[in-house]
C-alpha cells in the first residue's frame, strides 16, 4: 500500500532529527518512491509503499520521539476512478 507521510518537528529538535536521518535504515518491506523537504524548515515529505504493517511501524515508529509524522494512504487517481464504478449506487 501507498503512503504519503508528512513530517514535522519542533525547530529545537532539528539537531535530534538529523541524527536520525544519518543512522536511517530502510527497513525490509518498505520501498521509497520519493522524498522532499520543505524548504522553509521544519516539514519532510515521503512517498513509500509498505508490504505490510509491520514494515510501516518498523518505519515510522523510530522517528516518534522527535516528530509527528501525519501518515496517509494514497492511490493513483486514475487507480481510484476505476474503483468508483464498484461503489456507485445503483
Amino acid at each position: 500500500m501507498l503512503f504519503m507521510d508528512v513530517s514535522t518537528w519542533d525547530p529545537s529538535n532539528r539537531d535530534k532529527i538529523l541524527e536520525h536521518f544519518k543512522k536511517l535504515e530502510i527497513p525490509e518491506g518498505i520501498d521509497i518512491i520519493n522524498q522532499w523537504v520543505d524548504l522553509s524548515g521544519n516539514r519532510y515529505y515521503i512517498l513509500y509503499e509498505a508490504e505490510s504493517a509491520e514494515a510501516y511501524g518498523a518505519f515510522n515508529l523510530p522517528w516518534s520521539d522527535v516528530c509527528v509524522i501525519d501518515s496517509v494512504p494514497v492511490m493513483e487517481a486514475s487507480e481510484f476512478m476505476q474503483l468508483l464504478p464498484k461503489y456507485q449506487k445503483k
